[in-house]
């Protein structure tokens, strides 16, 4: 029998729930299983949901044409994966893509009735759901909101600041 590998240097943990990063993948995890269920039963995926609901947020706050790009960046989302996203939502009539009015290289993107009414249906399905998921916080999800946000923040300007980086050295 082969004899098993035992590491020759610290681990970074032995247990899990030693772990700030791996508990939050595991939450991720165990949130993107629920949604999954939670969107089936409205013909969504939770990534569909989300850009969906970002487009109509969008609508209600700008004025402009929205493009992928700003779908994208508002939705804090691949481009790569919305523009995937975005045409599997308009082979399902979900949403139209348009030639922009003034930018001939820019398409813009616009909710269809049938993708405002699977919105509807979807949302009040994910706000029970999301209810329920974070009921244990119990008065501190605000608080616990606002620390993930300044984790969210850091980690974008990192990012950010990393992708220029890249370009100045290329």
């Amino acid at each position: 029998m082969k004899k098993r590998l035992q590491p020759e240097f610290d681990l970074a943990f032995e247990d899990a729930n030693e772990s700030t990063g791996f508990l939050f993948w595991q939450l991720s995890n165990v949130w993107q299983r629920r949604m999954k269920g939670v969107f089936e039963s409205v013909g969504l995926t939770h990534v569909q949901y989300l850009l969906l609901n970002s487009l109509a947020t969008m609508n209600k706050t700008m004025d402009k044409p929205i493009n992928q790009s700003l779908l994208s960046e508002h939705s804090s989302c691949d481009k790569m994966m919305v523009s995937k996203v975005i045409r599997t939502m308009e082979a399902n009539k979900l949403v139209i893509r348009k030639a922009h009015h003034s930018d001939s290289r820019s398409i813009s993107i616009l909710l269809t009735q049938k993708g405002m009414e699977q919105l509807k249906q979807a949302t009040i399905l994910f706000v029970d759901a999301e209810s329920e998921f974070f009921k244990p916080l119990k008065g501190k999800q605000k608080e616990v909101e606002k620390r993930i946000k300044k984790l969210l923040k850091q980690a974008k300007k990192k990012d950010k600041s990393d992708s220029e980086d890249e370009g100045d050295s290329e």
